[in-house]
């Protein structure tokens, strides 16, 4: 879930509880100011201290679901590997050479083996 989603769902709960920026504000222990300006979906540039106590107030919990390591480093890897691969297959197919789908699909995981090797290729851009 992002940001925008989590605002708008305090909205949404906001409305169906009725009740006020100023009730929700003294529940919360957050400055109405700062409830507003959350509510408002445009600014965030809060703490996550004050979004979960609004959160809490609103009896809305914020579940953080880990992905095991080994399965996130796949992915990020997996999806490099896909650009490289993407990039391989244009200058291919500007060569009007054609690309197996078994030959892509090897460029794929010797691509990735490559990037799952070394975390610096693997957090870098």
């Amino acid at each position: 879930m992002v940001l925008h989603e989590i605002v708008a769902r305090i909205q949404v709960r906001k409305r169906e509880l009725d009740i006020s920026v100023s009730d929700l504000a003294r529940r919360s222990g957050v400055s109405r100011a700062t409830v507003i300006r959350i509510l408002g979906g445009e600014d965030y540039e809060f703490s996550f201290a004050n979004l979960q106590a609004i959160l809490l107030a609103l009896g809305i919990s914020l579940e953080l679901t880990e992905i095991p390591a080994k399965q996130f480093r796949d992915q990020i890897a997996t999806a490099k590997a896909k650009r490289l691969i993407a990039l391989t297959q244009g200058n291919v197919a500007l060569e009007s050479q054609a690309v197996s789908r078994a030959s892509a699909q090897s460029h794929l995981e010797e691509a990735k083996a490559r990037i799952e090797s070394s975390s610096r290729k693997l957090w870098a851009s």
